[in-house]
């Protein structure tokens, strides 16, 4: 377990590598590590000045930049917490992230560093000390925080070094927003390491036509994303026309990567390691696979989750509480160790049913499904069974239904909406059912207008049926079979 805070081999690199690059921006501007310590202690002091004091939680809502990292470490060098949301989306949520987590200052781009860095000290390390919150899809319609201690952040970054191997002079992709869980990897692992982060432009992070060409300009070594994203650019990207010279990793996380797609990107980029990795925002990254050189051809299904990362333990169990050893049996996928949080924000450990105590030591239940398979030179590996509850994962995000209905009502002509998922050719896709009100008239545009704004944009449902009532079961609750049926 890393006793080291997330900031201090940060700091370390300050000194270590002051001349060479840290952040280079979405515009090509680059940051040098002495530029970036002296920006950030600049934004230190100008959180000090507005009165933010050690424990504090700073609310960020801005685009990624120089600034915007240098400003994420200032928050940590002086104690304080980072909240980082979307700055794209609803205003709502954002404000409710914001009031929940009681935030003592809110960074948006309109807060600009201090003149002088002035004689801020960095707060002595405490690897206890809450690092940052990050907000996931709720089961009441609502956001839940997962707050992450330095400990927590500090024994991932740490495993991801020793797997990695990075060296000075990395090249890491900011592809991530700094509000996804993926993009705590891209920031302080080369940050560690005297490495540099290129934050991926907006325009090309999602054009796979263009991206493999900022991989190779840019001398990108490290390349981390969702596998929906590597999937575009292997179709679309003309992979087999570039020279990856200096790229030797990519990871990718947050949904499954399907297997005819991975198959080509491995026949493409025989020469890259590519890993799997896997794990909820509570415990970050928690096991890990890597794809062999060559994919079985009778292969039919997706590659494994594989196996806990050195940093944790993740075991199956059954609904019993008894751990699941044999291969074949389907069971829940827990957690425990280091890099798994202590409860959601604002809720007690006891408050928090996915947090449970088995032989007198705690589990995070993922509320995802696994099998073992076959063992294969002699290590079992986890198979992803999929989700035990109404959570799908789509574009590499969580998404609670749940809050896709809420977003939904808040539809001034809609009496109550139901939604569910399913699959088309590998891909999720989201279905939503809505009943008017009295008199009401509505239709897909104005619904696709609506959810645009309600709710964020990898949320929003695919496919709208209008309805004049929602099927029921016996006991009155949505009928959800029915409706998949429909």
């Amino acid at each position: 377990m890393s006793d080291r805070s997330l900031i201090a081999p940060v700091i370390d690199s300050f000194a270590r590598h002051a001349d060479r690059p840290a952040v280079t921006d979405a515009d090509g501007r680059v940051a040098t590590y002495a530029e970036l310590d002296l920006l950030s202690r600049r934004f230190g002091a100008r959180f000090l000045d507005a009165g933010v004091k050690i424990g504090d939680r700073i609310g960020f809502s801005r685009p990624k930049s120089i600034e915007t990292v240098a400003a994420l470490i200032g928050a940590l060098r002086i104690g304080a917490s980072f909240v980082p949301v979307d700055h794209s989306a609803p205003e709502h949520r954002n404000e409710h992230i914001f009031e929940d987590c009681r935030v003592a200052l809110r960074c948006g781009e309109d807060l600009l560093p201090a003149e002088q860095a002035g004689a801020i000290e960095d707060c002595p390390s405490d690897p206890d000390r809450l690092a940052y919150i990050l907000y996931t899809s709720g089961s009441t319609g609502l956001p839940k925080g997962v707050p992450l201690t330095h400990r927590n952040a500090a024994s991932f970054v740490d495993w991801c070094v020793r797997t990695l191997e990075p060296r000075v002079g990395d090249v890491f992709s900011s592809h991530a927003s700094f509000h996804f869980d993926l993009s705590v990897l891209d920031l302080w692992v080369p940050l560690w390491t005297g490495g540099s982060i290129a934050i991926t432009p907006p325009d090309v992070a999602q054009d796979p036509r263009r991206l493999p060409n900022f991989i190779v300009e840019r001398g990108i070594t490290n390349w981390y994303s969702v596998p929906s994203i590597l999937a575009l650019m292997v179709e679309f990207g003309r992979l087999e026309d570039l020279a990856f010279d200096r790229l030797r990793t990519i990871c990718f996380a947050g949904e499954v990567f399907p297997l005819p797609m991975l198959r080509r990107l491995r026949e493409q980029l025989p020469e890259v390691r590519l890993l799997n990795l896997y794990g909820p925002t509570e415990t970050n990254v928690c096991t890990w696979y890597e794809v062999p050189g060559r994919i079985d051809a009778n292969r039919t299904e997706p590659m494994p989750i594989g196996t806990a990362c050195d940093h944790c333990d993740v075991a199956l169990f059954d609904d019993a509480g008894q751990r699941v050893d044999e291969v074949g049996q389907v069971a829940r996928v827990l957690a425990r160790g280091a890099p798994v949080m202590n409860g959601y924000w604002g809720r007690p450990p006891e408050e928090t049913p996915s947090l449970l105590t088995i032989d007198g030591q705690r589990w995070y239940d993922t509320g995802d499904l696994g099998e073992w398979d076959q063992v294969r030179g002699g290590e079992r590996q986890i198979v992803f069974r999929g989700r035990r509850d109404r959570m799908v994962k789509r574009h590499g995000y969580r998404i609670e239904l749940g809050e896709v209905e809420a977003g939904l009502d808040r539809h001034p002509d809609v009496q109550e909406s139901a939604v569910w998922s399913g699959e088309i050719e590998g891909r999720v896709v989201i279905h939503a059912a809505v009943v008017p009100r009295d008199g009401a008239t509505l239709g897909v545009i104005p619904l696709k207008l609506h959810c645009a704004a309600a709710l964020l944009s990898w949320m929003s449902p695919d496919r709208f049926q209008v309805m004049d009532a929602l099927p029921r079961t016996s006991t009155g609750k949505v009928d959800y079979a029915t409706l998949r049926g429909a």
